[in-house]
């Protein structure tokens, strides 16, 4: 069931100007629906890229907007549009892409496999509440809407159209005396002695057609020869023609008889078969249950606009960002190191084994001690910060800085009377013989895994073996990945200086270049907007302000989360700039004709449901949106294209005072994938958890992210004719009946018709 639309667009939304009495292409008229400033997005082959950049929003107290009606007024200020009829509809968050599910070489001619063919028709064919912002499709898709509206509508038969046609029927299976040989008695129509003389005429046609190929053939055509030949032979073969035609015409004439035909086979309702059918001849069979429904993207090549233009080094996240990635692979490790440890236990002992499992317990004793001050301080919190500063130690080339430390411990919850300064400055001392007992743990259980596997090998103990086995691989899995996130940072150490961003919001979210085919948008507005309830015409699955905005819609936010996204959007200091470059690509569905709900007025409905609603004068657009979203109505909308964003980069900029706090949980929430805003934080394909889509850079004051998948951060879609059948059961439609025939009565009286003329044709047979 479609969700209901809920609020109003704001009043400074330019879609919303009062427009007088303007119509729409279904006859439905619609004020208020003209956008300015359009600047259609062209093919990705014929034209080049253009930056477009979009003015800085000002800071004006009395702008109310939402941060969504921010962004939505930004992009149809920029990409425009000129269809009264479409709308845009922003999708939170957005849905990463990944070319190789899409790409197929077309340059040498190659097809599209069914697997891509699968993925664009998912892609394409899913369906969204009629609303400007939402969080998800509905679940619907629209070849099975599609048809579902095909299926509920029913044309109607004129009644004097029908007996129009009833007539000429009627003429062409009258009696007409003549007889087609000499010894012929048979009784014919009309029709059958028209035909009989046409045939004759079309081949006296077709012989002499054939005998002038066969001529150009034996003596050349344009020949002095085969000139002679036409000359001596044309004038009788064409009187032969002419004659054969007379008879016709003394019968009936062609054109008479082919507008009796365009009479006969006029009419509608013959289009929802045909739509029928062409979506039944089009589908294919999906091995996954289902059926694929091909599409077609303008630009063909889209899949190559799925790539990026930042380089490593613009993707490379500051030591800050990567300590919080690796945060949840160290805690990993202590635990994979208990479990082995557990395991290990297990193992009947043998000297080599008691010899490790003592040392073991050593290397862990004095884990335990570089901890247990801290621990006593600050409470079993400080394990998970402390084990990741250790970790960090060898991944710089001095002591770990503070301030990374600072951001580590930013969401820990701490005692009564203690400071984050004083926890930051007991981890920093401890940090060196904790990382020195950390090692010497770590190697004291990898040797008693070998040990233990051998052991455990040579005893053909299976249960213990197929415990073990697989946790020694994902402790060298872990270990690996923590390895690759201290050469980054000691990489973004040498890269990444500190100090303030003093860039402007073009240079910092900018990006490096505008792709060809590409538009590049930027947005620089206050972190106030955050805060602000849009009133635009939403779905209810998608959370439009607060931190589930913040964080991109997430439902669970932590406290942390909660408090950095209160102090970053109440202050006035704060702001946000936003740099993308955005491509519109179009959607083309060969089986798909919308054309046929234009002649609804003409059908009669089977269920008291509408296609979409029926003709009527709206005040604004939002409120024809409204109607479409009431529930009753099975295929108000559809995707006509979809809007691609990549080079994504988010910078938040904040007071001094608040920067740490907020820098602390914004990384941590980009280490895990997290999405932000608008944009998703996840890949479009599957990469190991210390490469996140997303990368945070802390300078200063201010936090930039760079989202390195392009996604689809909206749909246009197109409003569906507006549908004026009226249901078979209602008492209009009983009144309507009176001025039309069902299709029991035409095919009754056709019957009869037929019935009737072969009595004629009996008696003449009699008669004769």
């Amino acid at each position: 069931m479609l969700t209901e639309a809920i609020g109003q667009r704001e009043k400074s939304d330019p879609k919303t100007a009062p427009v007088k009495d303007a119509k729409t292409a279904t006859g439905t008229p619609v004020k208020d629906v003209k956008t300015a400033a359009e600047t259609p997005v062209k093919d990705v082959r014929e034209a080049p890229a253009k930056a477009v950049k979009a003015a800085p929003v000002k800071e004006d107290k009395e702008d109310k907007r939402s941060m969504s009606s921010v962004l939505y007024d930004e992009i149809e200020r920029v990409i425009g549009g000129d269809n009264d009829n479409q709308f845009f509809c922003l999708t939170m968050p957005g849905q990463a892409l990944n070319a190789a599910d899409y790409s197929y070489d077309y340059k040498n001619g190659g097809t599209k496999g069914p697997k891509v063919e699968a993925n664009e028709s998912r892609l394409a064919n899913k369906l969204f509440d009629p609303c400007r912002v939402t969080g998800a499709d509905n679940g619907m898709t629209l070849p099975y809407q599609y048809r579902s509206a095909l299926d509920m509508l029913s044309p109607k038969l004129d009644l004097n159209v029908a007996e129009a046609k009833n007539s000429l029927r009627k003429l062409l299976l009258t009696p007409y005396p003549y007889k087609f040989t000499e010894d012929d008695t048979a009784v014919h129509s009309l029709q059958d002695v028209y035909f009989f003389l046409y045939d004759q005429w079309v081949e006296e046609e077709t012989k002499w057609s054939e005998e002038q190929s066969e001529q150009k053939q034996k003596l050349g055509d344009g020949t002095d020869a085969y000139l002679d030949w036409y000359e001596s032979v044309a004038e009788s073969r064409l009187s032969a023609i002419d004659e054969k035609m007379s008879k016709v015409i003394s019968v009936f004439t062609p054109n008479d008889m082919k507008i009796l035909e365009g009479i006969l086979d006029s009419g509608s309702g013959a289009e929802l078969q045909e739509a029928r059918a062409m979506l039944d001849n089009t589908r294919k069979r999906d091995p996954n249950g289902g059926y694929i429904y091909p599409v077609s993207f303008q630009p063909s090549n889209w899949f190559e606009l799925l790539s990026t233009s930042f380089t490593p080094t613009d993707l490379l996240d500051d030591p800050s960002a990567l300590a919080q990635k690796l945060k949840p692979l160290s805690v990993r490790r202590m635990t994979l190191n208990t479990q082995i440890e557990s395991i290990s236990a297990l193992v009947p002992e043998t000297d080599r084994l008691k010899e490790l499992k003592e040392k073991v317990t050593d290397a862990e004793t004095k884990v335990s001690q570089a901890e247990s001050d801290l621990v006593k301080d600050y409470g079993d919190g400080v394990r998970d910060v402390f084990h990741t500063v250790c970790d960090l130690v060898s991944a710089f080339s001095s002591d770990v800085p503070k301030e990374v430390i600072k951001q580590l411990a930013g969401g820990m919850t701490l005692p009564s009377g203690k400071n984050i300064d004083e926890l930051v400055d007991a981890l920093f001392n401890t940090a060196s013989a904790g990382y020195s007992a950390q090692q010497a743990y770590a190697s004291a259980v990898s040797e008693l895994a070998d040990a233990a596997a051998e052991e455990i090998a040579a005893q053909g103990l299976e249960q213990l073996s197929s415990a073990l086995i697989p946790l020694k691989a994902k402790l060298a899995e872990v270990d690996e990945e923590i390895a690759e996130l201290k050469s980054k940072i000691q990489l973004s150490s040498a890269v990444n200086g500190s100090g303030e961003d003093s860039r402007s919001a073009e240079e910092a979210v900018g990006g490096n270049s505008v792709p060809e085919g590409y538009t590049r948008i930027l947005i620089s507005t206050s972190a106030s907007h955050l805060s602000e309830e849009s009133s635009q015409e939403s779905s209810s699955t998608v959370k439009k302000t607060g931190a589930s905005l913040f964080f991109c819609g997430g439902s669970g936010t932590s406290e942390k989360q909660e408090s950095a996204f209160s102090k970053l959007s109440q202050s006035a200091d704060s702001s946000i700039d936003i740099g993308m470059n955005v491509a519109k690509v179009s959607i083309e569905r060969g089986w798909f004709d919308p054309g046929v709900f234009a002649l609804t007025g003409n059908m009669f409905n089977l269920t008291p449901l509408k296609v979409a609603p029926p003709s009527r004068t709206y005040d604004s657009f939002d409120d024809r949106l409204k109607d479409m979203a009431s529930g009753n109505c099975v295929f108000p909308c559809y995707p006509t294209a979809m809007l691609i964003a990549r080079d994504i980069s988010v910078r938040f900029t904040m007071t001094s005072d608040i920067s740490s706090e907020v820098s602390s949980a914004i990384s941590e929430h980009a280490s895990s994938g997290g999405g932000f805003l608008f944009f998703s934080g996840s890949h479009g394909s599957s990469r190991s958890s210390s490469n996140s889509a997303v990368h945070s850079t802390s300078t200063g004051s201010s936090v930039t992210l760079r989202f390195d998948t392009p996604q689809i951060i909206g749909y246009y879609l197109e409003c569906t004719h507006a549908d004026d059948s009226i249901y078979i059961d209602d008492p209009a439609a009983k009144t309507q009946m009176q001025e039309y025939v069902t299709i029991a009565e035409f095919v009754e009286k056709y019957q009869k018709l037929i019935e009737a003329m072969a009595d004629v044709k009996a008696r003449s047979r009699a008669e004769s």
